[in-house]
């Protein structure tokens, strides 16, 4: 495993130990190959302030995207029993890292998956910015967290502004709608694998659009999304109000990852909200790279990573 935490792995492996000790579509998902690394921030348009347009518009207030709501429980399935957890669980097979989901509903999810896992693995959300790609947050992402987890990249609808139709670029069409996707991709993770993915939380990131929605996603469903990444937005969505409702409903921690001094002034900001209201939270601040996910923002993530993960044991991987 790759992930930054290692330190933490190998300082908690006695935890491990004693922890040992003690539903979608149901086709099978399809190799998509090596994701294409990820444009620099000057090669897509100049999109942030249309972006935030988007994300005020959609992602607001927690009830306000035209009617969809959150399935009627909420809170993360029970984790499996200590005799669960202890059976033995074929080595997790695929034809690559990076398969793609079929999804009810939906446009097909890209997903990073932990080959030759024998134990349940965690779920990581990583949603896109505007203009972006799934397959390029998940190669991202699985540089940062490693190939322990699976990282489930929701795709979007795609845009009418496309560079060509070899280069589709997709964005999310409200908070709402995303939620949905999320859910749909799940079920059709845990049909896909289902005996190594985790039925617990789930670890929520964003970039920029992404992490706009997220706030709003999380702030009413914090029992399936505890604990947040943040990267380049999503902080003006922390009002009094929601990080309240995120608290409450058993929000954990928040990490903000900004590569910009105005997004970390705002993640400051937001980050003092959550705090009044009994969240966790840490700001990180890269040196001025621009708006983006990749390179040196990437490497700051990954350099905080262990700080999000700390005290849930899923993460240690197979063995400890």
């Amino acid at each position: 495993m790759t992930l930054p935490a290692a330190l933490l792995y190998r300082s908690l492996a006695c935890l491990s130990l004693l922890a040992a000790a003690a539903s979608g579509c149901d086709r099978p998902g399809r190799a998509v190959g090596t994701a294409p690394a990820p444009p620099g921030a000057s090669s897509a348009p100049a999109r942030g302030g249309a972006e935030q347009a988007a994300g005020g518009a959609t992602a607001a207030a927690p009830a306000a995207d035209g009617g969809a709501t959150a399935p009627a429980a909420d809170a993360a399935p029970p984790a499996a029993g200590a005799a669960a957890l202890a059976a033995q669980i074929a080595p997790l097979r695929a034809q690559g890292p990076f398969v793609e989901l079929a999804l009810e509903g939906f446009p097909s999810a890209v997903v990073s998956v932990p080959i030759g896992a024998t134990s349940r693995r965690p779920v990581l959300i990583a949603s896109h910015g505007n203009y972006d790609r799934p397959e390029w947050q998940c190669q991202v992402w699985r540089g940062i967290a490693g190939d322990g987890a699976f990282i489930l990249c929701p795709r979007g609808v795609a845009r009418s502004d496309s560079p060509s139709a070899s280069d589709v670029r997709f964005t999310y069409e409200s908070n709402a709608r995303l939620e949905q996707e999320i859910d749909a991709g799940l079920a059709a993770l845990r049909a896909r694998f289902p005996e190594h993915v985790d039925p617990g939380s789930v670890l929520y990131t964003g970039f920029s659009l992404g992490a706009i929605m997220g706030s709003a996603i999380a702030a009413r469903r914090a029992a399936l999304f505890p604990r947040l990444v943040l990267v380049e937005g999503g902080h003006d969505k922390w009002t009094p109000a929601t990080a309240k409702a995120f608290a409450e409903g058993g929000g954990q921690r928040v990490l903000f990852v900004c590569a910009q001094a105005g997004c970390g002034a705002a993640a400051s900001a937001a980050a003092a909200r959550l705090e009044k209201a009994g969240v966790l939270t840490r700001v990180v601040r890269g040196k001025e790279a621009g708006h983006r996910y990749d390179g040196p923002v990437a490497e700051e993530t990954q350099r905080a990573l262990g700080w999000i993960l700390e005290g849930d044991l899923r993460w240690l991987g197979d063995g400890g």
